[in-house]
């Protein structure tokens, strides 16, 4: 009884077609045709979509099927092969097309716009300082133990095209006492243009200085 078990079991295995395995071979493996890269006796897997994402596998050429590291060195090819994921394999590769040359791995840095100069920390602070508003507050403060300060909280981002969302300095101007700050100004310095607004706490909002003086007059 168990000779002829054994026997049936080795017949179905003889009745199973061979899968791609290369000499010194494991377990059979699916067998794709993909395109890569050949880099450092490796294949780097680009499509299909599925493979992308995989570490590259290294190169197991069959005996009966040659494969010429030195021509497709460097080269993007398309070959059909088995894909040992398991065991990192490009098995047997065989039917190679070279498509072209690697394609390099980088993204080419998208070209930076051509904008006009931003002003820098210290003129967005001067111009900050100079205005009559900041100038009386100082003078206010002559004589007292507080004094006036600045400091930017919001710096513009340097992609920021003039006239657009980000292209500002946000500026604290307050007064320093012993044990805390007091918030007199939020002003807001035009990174290009140097033009000054000031936020409106009242309103939620920026206004144009211009708006803001005929505000404090009233």
């Amino acid at each position: 009884m168990k000779t002829r078990v054994l026997i049936g079991i080795v017949a179905a295995f003889a009745a199973v077609p061979p899968a791609v395995s290369p000499a010194a071979a494991t377990p059979p493996v699916p067998v794709e045709t993909v395109t890569g890269c050949v880099k450092d006796g490796r294949m780097h897997l680009q499509a299909p979509e599925r493979f992308a994402r995989e570490r590259s596998l290294k190169i197991n050429p069959c005996t009966n099927i040659p494969f010429d590291f030195r021509r497709f060195e460097g080269k993007q090819i398309r070959a059909t092969a088995g894909i040992d994921l398991y065991n990192g394999a490009f098995v047997c590769p065989r039917d190679v097309v070279i498509l072209g040359d690697c394609k390099s791995d980088t993204v080419a840095a998208p070209a930076k716009k051509d904008l006009p100069r931003q002003l820098t920390d210290d003129e967005a602070d001067e111009i900050v300082w100079a205005l009559p508003e900041v100038q009386g507050l100082i003078r206010r403060m002559e004589g007292t133990k507080a004094a006036p300060f600045s400091m930017i909280t919001g710096y513009p981002n340097p992609e920021a095209a003039p006239g657009t969302a980000g292209a500002f300095f946000e500026i604290y101007v307050g007064e320093r006492h012993d044990a805390h700050t007091v918030r007199v100004l939020t002003v807001i310095v035009d990174a290009y243009s140097g033009k000054v607004s000031i936020y409106d706490e009242t309103a939620d909002r920026v206004i144009p200085i211009e708006e803001y003086r005929k505000k404090v007059r009233k």
